[in-house]
């Protein structure tokens, strides 16, 4: 969670009692009071509060509670900056769609909490490979999108093959290992808009899913 609705409702407290100040204390030459401090006080708590609500709303709007990837309301949106920052660069992304194997059977046979711990895992492995530019999403029951701009020519293979690996040393207890089926589509090669290249991906990792 952010902090930038509490930041800058601080902030215009302060800049409002600055010139409070200058315009009664100095320009005006009123006597100061205690006073000032107490209202100054009482200002900057509601301002606190009032930012503080604007960050949670703010973040559960746009965060998956559970593993804390963004949710599907956000992808769009950032999705069209990376890519217009790609055109401009004359780069490419990659949009890679992950789906666990055999979750529903890890959640029937070990019970959810297990099934949520094991989301944690998967989405905090997709971080550990991520930059600060990437955008991870928790796509849906077991599903994550990772966006990846500026991506390199062997991307997909080594993706799959790095992923797939540390994935394979999972070690959750009491969980036996899982496997993952991986599809990637590439900004502008296979579509230029969101829908397109998920829809590209998601084919790609069903032909995975059944080899």
């Amino acid at each position: 969670m952010t902090y930038k609705g509490r930041i800058l409702a601080v902030g215009i407290v302060i800049l409002f009692n600055g010139i409070r100040y200058v315009y009664y204390h100095q320009y005006l030459q009123y006597p100061f009071q205690a006073s000032f401090f107490i209202l100054t006080a009482i200002f900057l708590l509601v301002a606190w509060l009032a930012g503080r609500q604007y960050d949670v709303a703010k973040y559960y709007a746009e965060k998956d509670p559970l593993t804390n990837a963004y949710n599907r309301r956000t992808v769009h949106t950032v999705f069209k900056k990376r890519a217009s920052t790609c055109k401009v660069k004359g780069k490419k992304m990659g949009v890679v769609l992950i789906d666990l194997d055999k979750f529903k059977t890890v959640n029937d046979t070990y019970g959810h909490q297990k099934g949520d711990e094991l989301l944690r895992y998967v989405a905090n492995l997709i971080k550990m490979n991520a930059k600060d530019d990437d955008l991870i999403v928790r796509w849906g029951g077991d599903e994550f999108v990772h966006i990846i701009p500026n991506i390199k020519e062997c991307f997909q293979t080594e993706y799959v093959k790095k992923f797939k690996k540390q994935l394979a040393n999972m070690s959750i207890e009491s969980i036996p290992k899982i496997d993952a089926s991986i599809g990637i589509a590439i900004y502008p090669d296979d579509g230029e808009c969101f829908e397109e290249l998920i829809h590209q991906a998601d084919a790609k990792m069903y032909d995975m899913k059944n080899e």
